[in-house]
């Protein structure tokens, strides 16, 4: 789908915190403080077997249930995170490229 074809509210974060908006580096800080870069990998893994062996419901044990929710939530955080870096990252893109404009 286009990003036209979404309503305009569904552009922004929904659950990161105004500090966090604010300050990015907090849900870096955040994400990496709950699983290291080897640690993620393992989670996903998991997660993925988990979800395509269909074996959640029956060998998901309480605490491997309640690291999913967390992985996902860290997971939609970092992807709200990276969206906003990539807006002002475009639109210090733009001013660029207009004051290039502008010198010529």
């Amino acid at each position: 789908m286009k990003k036209s074809d979404y309503p305009e509210w569904e552009m922004y974060a929904r659950l990161l915190t105004k500090e966090e908006q604010a300050d990015p580096l907090r849900v870096l800080d955040d994400v990496f403080d709950f699983a290291h870069l080897p640690e993620w990998r393992v989670l996903l893994w998991e997660w993925l077997k988990i979800t395509v062996s269909s074996t959640y419901h029956t060998e998901a044990v309480e605490s491997e249930r309640t690291t999913i929710l967390l992985t996902y939530e860290k997971l939609q955080k970092l992807l709200e995170v990276a969206y906003l870096m990539y807006i002002q990252l475009q639109s210090l893109q733009q001013k660029d490229q207009e004051k290039q404009r502008h010198i010529f």
